[in-house]
C-alpha cells in the first residue's frame, strides 16, 4: 500500500541563560544570548513511523565513490514496530537512483516513543564527479513478475552532501562567530556550547592548538555531552582534533562545564576557523552478524576564530591587586587571593636575551591552612609571542590562615623585547592536562628599575647604607682576592612565610674589563643570612693582576621544579 506523502517542519527556539566568557574565560560575566533555532524536517514513512536525514556522505575513496546515508527514525505509537524493508535509495542530479545497504547493526525494530539512527552505505566504482539530490524509500515487490516498486518517501538533499574533511562550510546558518552559543545540528541534546579560549602550545610531543567550550544544560535532568570532534582549518589543510577529557562527560540540570580539544598541527600553522563534525559508522554485513566496521565523520559547523588585530586587549593589572580568576576553575581555593607583586625585566647579556620575573604573593583569608595551588604562567608580548615561565620550586605544602607566601616566576624572552604591552596569563596546568587552559589574563607593566642603593625582594625592603671593597695580595700565589663589606638596613613585611627554597642573594664581582672575578652567596633566612648593619663577604676567586674600577652585581636568584636557576638583577654597585 502506498502511503501518503507528508512533510513535516518542526521549529525548535531554545534560549538559555549562558555565560560569556570571552577570550579570558570569565565565567561570573554572564549574558543571555539566543542559541540559534534548529530546524528538523520530518516525513511520514508509516502511520505511526516519521523519518529525517541526519547525514548525507559523497566522498571519493579508492575503490570510486562512497556514498552513505544516516536517517534517523521515530517511532510514534504505543508499541514496538519493526522497521520497515523499504530500500533506501540516492537520486543524483542525471536522475540516477543507488541503492544502498543498510548496516548490520541496524536495529530490526524500534520501542514506543523511541528514536534510533540507521545507518546505510554503498561504493560505486565511479571516479567522477557525483552530485547527489535525493534521497527515496522505495518499497520492491519481487513476488511479482515484473517486479512492482513503489516510491514511499522523498526528501531532497538540501545543500552540499559531505565529501570529506576538507568540505567546506558555506551555510550561513551553520558559520559562528567566536564566542556565539550554539548547540550542534542533527544531534538530539539541549547542550548549549560556546567557544571560549585557544591556545597555542609548543611541547615536546610536538604543537597544539588547546580549543575550550563552556558546555552549557539548560535541561532540568542530566545530559551526557554528545560525541563530537573539532578539527583546525589552515588557508589550505585541515589538522583533526580530538576530545582531551576521557570517557563519559556528563552535565547535572544547569551546570555548566569545559571540555577541551587538542589540535596538533605544524610547528607554522596558523588556524583561520575550527570545523565541529559528528562521528557515524557503517557495519558490513556477514553470515555471522555485523563485520567490519566504517567510520567517518560529518560536518556540521564552521567556527570563526577571534580577531586577533588587538592581541593583548584585556584588563590593566595594578600591581598587588587581587587578581580575578574564572569563576567555574577549581585549582585556586576561593579563600586563596594571588596577586603579583613585583614584575621586572633585565638583560642577560652572556646568554643574549632578557629575563623578565614575576613574583606572585598568595595570602590564604580563610581560618584554615589551604594548599599551595600549582599554577603556571606565561609571558605574552605585543606581538603575540608566548614566553612559557619557568616556576619557583616551593616545598611549602600550604599556606597559614591569614598568611601568605610568594612564589616567582622567570620568563626569558628576545634581547629585542622591549617590555612593552605585556600580558601576563595565569594557567591551569591541571584540568585538561597534558595540556594548560587559561584561567586569567592581565596587561601588565613593568616595574620601573630600583632607586640607587635599595632594592625589594618581597617580603624584604633592602637599602645599602654604605659599602666598601678591599683587596687582599697573596705574596705566594701572586694573586689578588678580594673582601666587600655592605652595610644593609632591612625592613620584612610581617604575615608572610618564607619558604626553605626562599631567593637567596647573589654578588658577582667584575673588573674594570667586565670579567667575573668571583662570586658570593647570602640567604634571608637561615645560617649565614644577610642582617641589619654590616655584612661581609669574601668572593670565590682570584685575579693575577689587581682590577680598579670594581663593579658588584647584586641578583635575587631562585631555584625553579626544573632545578635551573631563576635570576633578577637587583642592583650594580660601582666603585
Amino acid at each position: 500500500m502506498k502511503h501518503k506523502l507528508k512533510k513535516t517542519v518542526a521549529s525548535v527556539v531554545i534560549t538559555a541563560s549562558m555565560i560569556s566568557t570571552g577570550y579570558s574565560a570569565f565565567a561570573a560575566e554572564a549574558s543571555e544570548p539566543a542559541v540559534s533555532a534548529q530546524t528538523a524536517v520530518t516525513y511520514k514513512l508509516t502511520q505511526v513511523l516519521d523519518v529525517e536525514v541526519k547525514s548525507v556522505l559523497n566522498e571519493r575513496v579508492q575503490e570510486g565513490t562512497r556514498l552513505g546515508v544516516v536517517i534517523r527514525m521515530k517511532n510514534n505509537g504505543n508499541a514496538v514496530t519493526r522497521v520497515p524493508e523499504y530500500e533506501l535509495r540516492v537520486k543524483t542530479s542525471e536522475g540516477i537512483e543507488y541503492t544502498l545497504q543498510p548496516s548490520a547493526s541496524n536495529a530490526k525494530a524500534i520501542q514506543p516513543k523511541a528514536n534510533t539512527e540507521l545507518s546505510y552505505m554503498t561504493v560505486i566504482d565511479r571516479t567522477d564527479s557525483v552530485s547527489l539530490t535525493e534521497v527515496n524509500w522505495t518499497d520492491v515487490d519481487v513476488y511479482v513478475y515484473p517486479k512492482k516498486e513503489t516510491l514511499i518517501a522523498a526528501a531532497p538533499i538540501q545543500g552540499e552532501t559531505w565529501k570529506g574533511s576538507d568540505t567546506p562550510i558555506t551555510d550561513p546558518a551553520a558559520v559562528k562567530k567566536w564566542s556565539d552559543s550554539f548547540v550542534i545540528p542533527s544531534v538530539i541534546s539541549p547542550i548549549q556550547y560556546t567557544p571560549v579560549g585557544i591556545n597555542k602550545e609548543s611541547t615536546k610531543e610536538g604543537t597544539f592548538y588547546v580549543v575550550q567550550l563552556l558546555a552549557y544544560n539548560p535541561a532540568d535532568k542530566r545530559e551526557i555531552v554528545p560525541d563530537f570532534v573539532i578539527d583546525g582549518k589552515t588557508d589550505g589543510k585541515i589538522y583533526s582534533g580530538s576530545r582531551v577529557e576521557q570517557g563519559i562527560v556528563a552535565l547535572e540540570a544547569k551546570e555548566k562545564k569545559y571540555i577541551h580539544y587538542s589540535i596538533p598541527v605544524d610547528q607554522d600553522a596558523v588556524l583561520t576557523s575550527l570545523n565541529l563534525l559528528t562521528p557515524e559508522s557503517f557495519a558490513q554485513g556477514g553470515a555471522g552478524g555485523p563485520g567490519e566496521k566504517v567510520t567517518y565523520n560529518v560536518g556540521r559547523l564552521n567556527i570563526l576564530l577571534p580577531n586577533q588585530g588587538n592581541i593583548n586587549n584585556h584588563e590593566a593589572y595594578t600591581l598587588g591587586a587581587p587578581m580575578k580568576f574564572d569563576s567555574l576553575s577549581t585549582l585556586i581555593h576561593p579563600d586563596m587571593e594571588v596577586s603579583v607583586v613585583e614584575l621586572n625585566m633585565h638583560e642577560n647579556k652572556e646568554e643574549g636575551s632578557k629575563n623578565v620575573t614575576a613574583k606572585f604573593k598568595l595570602t590564604n583569608k580563610s581560618d584554615r591552612p589551604i594548599a599551595v595551588p600549582n599554577f603556571q604562567s606565561e609571558i605574552i608580548s605585543a606581538d603575540g609571542y608566548q614566553y612559557s615561565g619557568s616556576r619557583q620550586s616551593i616545598s611549602t605544602p600550604s599556606v597559614l590562615p591569614n598568611s601568605s607566601i610568594t612564589v616567582s616566576f622567570q620568563y626569558t624572552v628576545p634581547f629585542s623585547e622591549t617590555g612593552k604591552g605585556l600580558a601576563l596569563r595565569v594557567l591551569d596546568a591541571k584540568t585538561a592536562a597534558p595540556y594548560k587552559t587559561t584561567i586569567a589574563t592581565y596587561n601588565v607593566t613593568l616595574q620601573p628599575e630600583n632607586e640607587q642603593n635599595q632594592f625589594s625582594v618581597y617580603p624584604f625592603d633592602v637599602k645599602v647604607s654604605s659599602w666598601n671593597i678591599s683587596a687582599l695580595y697573596n705574596s705566594t700565589t701572586l694573586t689578588h682576592s678580594y673582601k666587600a663589606k655592605f652595610f644593609f638596613d632591612i625592613e620584612r613585611q610581617q604575615q608572610v612565610q618564607i619558604d626553605p627554597s626562599f631567593s637567596h642573594l647573589q654578588f658577582e664581582l667584575y673588573d674594570n674589563l667586565d670579567r667575573l672575578l668571583g662570586t658570593a652567596t647570602a640567604p634571608f633566612i637561615g645560617s649565614n643570612r644577610i642582617v641589619n648593619g654590616e655584612n661581609n663577604f669574601t668572593f670565590s676567586g682570584n685575579s693575577e693582576q689587581f682590577g680598579y674600577p670594581l663593579s658588584v652585581r647584586i641578583y635575587e636568584v631562585f631555584t625553579t621544579e626544573t632545578g635551573a636557576e631563576g635570576k633578577r638583577l637587583l642592583g650594580v654597585f660601582k666603585q
